[in-house]
């Protein structure tokens, strides 16, 4: 009798093991966390984007995209790196004081009493700066859109205009 209980333990154990084995099986394998490392599941950098698609968004702090139309001369793509180092230099500081006004509305947000007339304030500078952001960021389009051909300028119209996506 005691050969009954310890066979069917050995099932139960087994039959555990078993499952325990399959569900780690069909987990994905674990990747190590290198900080400032390569994303291995980003497509390859060999593969090239798409004619006329950015190959990256401007966000806060980054260099402009490089504009990946075909055709460009030396002469075009020389104008194109100075108009966006241009660019740069002018988003900079908007950006900075973006930063500026959402960190002091934050402050007010938490303090008590609550100050509307300042958080009214801030709101409508917030809005003069966006609004003068996305001036700016219309302009440099057109810098860089009248510096092509006819033919890339039909590529570059038919882009996704990362600006119009802002929130």
């Amino acid at each position: 009798m005691k050969t009954k209980p310890q066979f069917f333990k050995t099932i139960a154990l087994t039959l555990f093991l078993s499952l325990a084995l399959s569900q780690l099986s069909a987990q994905p394998p674990h990747k190590p966390f290198h900080p400032g490392g390569v994303n291995h599941d980003q497509a390859s950098p060999d593969i090239p984007a798409a004619p006329g698609t950015p190959t990256m968004e401007i966000q806060d702090g980054q260099t402009p995209p490089k504009l990946d139309l075909p055709g460009l001369t030396n002469e075009q793509k020389d104008k194109i790196y100075q108009s966006d180092m241009d660019h740069l230099k002018t988003m900079t500081p908007f950006h900075n004081q973006v930063r500026e006004k959402k960190a002091r509305l934050q402050t007010l947000l938490s303090t008590s009493p609550f100050d509307l007339k300042a958080a009214d304030q801030i709101a409508e500078d917030l809005g003069k700066l966006e609004t003068t952001i996305l001036k700016e960021l219309i302009r440099h389009d057109q810098e860089l859109r009248n510096l092509l051909t006819p033919q890339q300028q039909v590529l570059f119209d038919a882009r996704p205009k990362p600006f119009l996506h802002r929130q």
